[in-house]
């Protein structure tokens, strides 16, 4: 009996770990098995101040063992980084004083003091004075992805050919990542980017033959492109690489926009964690940033479902916890966090100018209020902050207004140049569209003056006797492509009312009354619309991802019944619907499988399409807006014959019967996005903008970091 008791009472000991080292059956952990073992709390169960722990012990115990010690001494330093603390410069001390003949761990160990030291220099000299440089500017600039950790290099989607590709700053050199091929044979295309934290990689979403977007990953040479991710009508962009080099946040769209989510995907297996779920159109975030230490995600979100503004949220990444981090009535969005410390940069309008401020955020909790750090910021969009504490940001401005312009179409003449219209707001102003008696001129306006630079355009009426200018309210929350019915009294747009997606509305253009007609399905949306004129239907495009084609409809206004009258393989799409002023033909445009420009007519209120003009060479310049002589004979469009930075256009014409485009001799300083003739015959009402896009970096921007 008292042998089976101490049978019992050993095998206890031994199961709870308590056998004397040396005096056991278990042998002692070796200083490589317990690295290993701080190295996996470290990196994947992300308890950094346990594997501190751990690799403190590694020290007492295994002294001698030189090369792990260091290797511990060395992830000491990392683990304090991440945290933010100050104890990692005294972590890296260590590792050069006492495994100087550890080289590998004494280099990187070097490294990463020389980055603390930057940083601290660059947060405590206020006195090398604000630098402020213009470093990009252009179409491409656009496209601008993010700035790389070391703020040497930029990606971008190049403009022509859609290809992910990469700037490098001192030279002004491009190198192209990926390898499209040209437009026709591929409507494959790269969008949003990232950059891994080691700059070796980056992660980018490709809009695929699918018509989903899967996210990928590529060395900066262009080798070793990974899917990380792919799902059919899903849609994923990536906006941020957590700085432990696991994660990627994404905005991952589903159902073609009609949910949104905050989501993690992981770098080692693609898999996916959904932090938030959302409806995309009244929470789609402006960014997304990790914390130092890789355990919280930072996004602003709208502060209600009925408010544009946004405040901050922090998401762990493990999913289980959610907080509001600054909570605010003015509209705040996020910047950046700064490297290698607990501060967050944000942008905020509290103070009636859009201003960069900083809060301090650490054990999941903010500590202190928000500090202003700049003002007048502006309204920008943030690329990155690099190691050394270099701010890149982008500026976008786009003047867009009202010019009216008076040609002679029987003399081929211009009897007055485009002149801007004068119009109560100036800059915010486009697709104007004439009444069908001449006497009132639609038009849209959006200054985007609003919470967060995004403001609910407005439906606005210009008389075109008195120049009295007329808002109609209506209940949309965007409008888009206003068009009259043929008895003057009402407008059909595409829009949405925060319920709907992309649909076709009437509205009166007395009342303000708002008619939905029909909405688009999930993987669809309503594009060009198209009113016919016995004024009994509509006419529309009915883009369709998920089924990869694109169809023309037309829907009955009394019954709201849609039939079908043309159908084609998409991409490419079709546009620039145009019915002829006897109201037997619509006419469109579209690409070919050669990506020559077609132009193609279908007899209403149905029958087999025709071709009417075909033309390779001026594909890529002609717009998307066709119009009618007013005898009917001739289409008339405007293509692009700038040159240089001399914006120009030129009229072209087509017989309706079919024929060559010919250009008309007939040009205009501008380059027109939408155009509306006139009922005379004579006067153009003109879309015009003058869009500019510049990249700037802005130096010695953090401030004074007193401990």
């Amino acid at each position: 009996m008292k042998k089976t008791k101490a049978i019992l009472i050993l095998v206890l000991v031994a199961s709870l770990g308590l056998i004397v080292p040396g005096r056991g059956a278990f042998p002692q952990q070796t200083a490589g098995e317990l690295f290993e073992k701080a190295l996996y709390v470290e990196e994947s169960q992300g308890d950094l101040q346990k594997a501190i722990g751990l690799y403190l012990d590694l020290l007492k115990q295994f002294p001698d063992n030189r090369e792990v010690a260091a290797k511990a001494q060395l992830h000491i330093g990392l683990c304090y980084e991440k945290l933010g603390l100050k104890e990692a410069e005294k972590a890296y001390q260590r590792v050069i004083a006492d495994f100087p003949e550890q080289l590998q761990e004494v280099k990187t160990a070097k490294e990463k003091l020389s980055y603390i030291l930057r940083t601290r220099s660059i947060a405590s000299a206020p006195d090398k004075g604000l630098s402020v440089r213009l470093i990009w500017s252009g179409p491409d600039a656009e496209n601008v992805g993010k700035a790389s950790p070391d703020g040497m290099f930029l990606s971008f989607i190049d403009k022509e050919t859609a290809n992910l590709s990469i700037k490098e700053l001192a030279s002004g050199k491009t190198v192209v990542v990926t390898n499209k091929e040209p437009w026709g044979k591929s409507y494959e295309f790269a969008v949003s980017s990232c950059w891994s934290p080691d700059g070796k990689k980056l992660a980018y979403g490709w809009f695929n033959r699918d018509n989903s977007i899967e996210l990928r990953t590529v060395d900066t040479d262009g080798s070793n492109v990974r899917v990380l991710y792919q799902q059919k009508n899903e849609m994923v962009f990536p906006m941020a690489w957590s700085p432990d080099g696991r994660s990627i946040a994404v905005s991952l769209m589903r159902d073609f926009y009609k949910s949104y989510n905050v989501s993690l995907i992981s770098v080692e297996d693609g898999s996916v964690k959904v932090l938030k779920t959302t409806k995309l159109l009244k929470t789609a975030p402006k960014n997304m940033t990790f914390s130092s230490d890789s355990r919280y995600l930072v996004v602003d979100l709208r502060q209600g479902d009925d408010d544009p503004k946004h405040d901050l949220f922090a998401f762990s990444v493990d999913g289980q916890k959610e907080m509001r981090i600054v909570e605010h009535p003015a509209d705040d969005s996020v910047l950046e966090w700064i490297p290698g410390s607990n501060d967050l940069l944000f942008l905020s309008d509290r103070t009636g100018t859009q201003d960069a401020w900083i809060v301090e955020f650490a054990g999941g909790q903010t500590l202190g209020e928000p500090r202003l750090v700049r003002k007048d910021l502006g309204q920008v969009t943030p690329l990155g902050l690099s190691r050394e504490g270099s701010f890149f940001y982008r500026l976008g401005s786009q003047m867009t207004d009202i010019a009216i312009a008076s040609i002679d179409l029987e003399n081929k003449a211009l009897i007055e140049p485009p002149k801007i219209l004068p119009l109560p707001v100036v800059g915010a102003n486009y697709q104007p569209q004439w009444s069908p008696d001449g006497k009132y001129l639609a038009y849209l306006s959006n200054p985007r003056s609003g919470p967060g630079g995004r403001s609910k355009p407005a439906l606005l009426i210009r008389s075109a006797d008195t120049g009295e200018v007329r808002e109609i309210t209506t209940p949309l929350q965007s409008i888009a492509r206003p068009r009259w019915a043929s008895d003057g009294r009402s407008l059909f747009v595409v829009g949405n009312d925060g319920k709907t997606f992309l649909a076709l509305y009437q509205i009166n253009v007395q009342t303000g009354q708002t008619t939905l007609f029909i909405d688009s399905e999930p993987g669809a949306n309503i594009k060009f619309i198209a009113p016919a004129l016995d004024g009994k239907s509509v006419y529309y495009t009915y883009f369709e991802f998920a089924k990869m084609r694109c169809r023309i409809m037309s829907i009955d206004v009394s019954t709201k019944e849609t039939r079908e009258i043309y159908r084609q393989d998409a991409p490419p799409d079709v546009g620039g619907l145009s019915v002829s002023p006897d109201g037997k033909c619509l006419v469109f445009g579209t690409l070919d499988p050669d990506a020559s420009w077609v132009l193609k007519a279908i007899p209403l209120p149905g029958g087999p399409p025709r071709e009417v003009s075909k033309s390779k060479a001026s594909a890529s310049g002609v717009s998307t807006t066709f119009f009618w002589t007013l005898d009917g004979k001739r289409i008339l469009f405007f293509v692009d014959a700038s040159k240089g930075k001399d914006k120009k256009s030129e009229l072209w014409s087509v017989p309706a019967e079919g024929g060559e485009p010919q250009g008309l001799g007939l040009t205009i300083n501008v380059n027109p996005s939408s155009v509306s003739l006139h009922p005379d015959g004579q006067r153009l009402a003109l879309s015009v903008s003058q869009p500019s896009t510049e990249i700037w970096v802005m130096e010695n921007f953090l401030p004074i970091k007193k401990k």
